[in-house]
């Protein structure tokens, strides 16, 4: 099955996703026709959304959920409110924009939409026992939601599975400590026995793979617990 490039049906008054829309259609390539479970957080207009609906959807059982609220993140927040003349997102439309859209895919049917936060969605899917094989987060940019949406994602992802990162090298905020890049990272130190991970342009692959650090116990119990000095220089 080949990726479909005809993409004028649709109408995108931001169209970010075609601007990675080739490396998608290389790494997804081992992906199409089989069985897929497909989360993705933040979906906006739908734009990579309609994409994995009419590439990544064909077989009958293949499932996707999309989670937004349909808001907009902080920094599509204009001074001066929706609707007016420079709120160049036209948030008050956002939903009818997507509905609009992914009604285009022939595979329509197989969507389902959490229009809710993605820490309340997320909770919900987990209570579920939802599981997924390909994870897409591009929802809120602020490193401690970004840390959020991995963890909760990451619980639900089945090994070879994958996740990726949207925005990994975006710096929207002069404060590092907000930027997607921060959060990414904690997630992946933590993870990394299980990871393995491929950096493009502006996005971080993620897959799950077996466990190949196992935990060693630390055999000094003076040494269980970290100096207060370096504790202190670390944070």
């Amino acid at each position: 099955m080949t990726a479909d490039h005809d993409r004028t049906h649709f109408h995108f008054q931001q169209d970010w996703f075609e601007l990675i829309r080739p490396e998608w259609e290389q790494r997804t390539a081992h992906l199409r026709g089989r069985e897929l479970r497909i989360l993705e957080i933040g979906c906006f207009e739908g734009c990579s959304t309609t994409w994995i609906l009419d590439n990544l959807m064909s077989h009958p059982n293949s499932v996707m959920t999309v989670i937004d609220t349909f808001e907009g993140g902080m920094e599509h927040q204009d001074d001066n409110g929706p609707d007016h003349p420079t709120d160049r997102y036209q948030l008050s439309t956002l939903k009818r924009r997507f509905d609009a859209n992914v009604a285009k895919c022939p595979e329509v049917a197989k969507l389902n939409v959490m229009q809710a936060r993605s820490d309340d969605a997320l909770v919900a899917l987990r209570q579920q026992r939802r599981r997924f094989d390909f994870i897409y987060i591009d929802a809120s940019h602020v490193a401690i939601d970004v840390l959020h949406d991995a963890v909760m994602s990451w619980q639900m992802l089945d090994q070879g599975g994958l996740i990726v990162f949207d925005d990994y090298s975006w710096r929207g905020f002069i404060e590092d400590c907000y930027n997607p890049r921060t959060a990414v990272r904690a997630f992946i130190k933590c993870a990394r026995p299980e990871v393995e991970c491929i950096e493009t342009e502006s996005q971080l692959w993620v897959k799950r793979v077996p466990n190949c650090i196992p935990a060693t116990p630390n055999p000094d119990p003076a040494l269980y617990y970290w100096d207060k000095g370096t504790a202190k220089h670390v944070l």
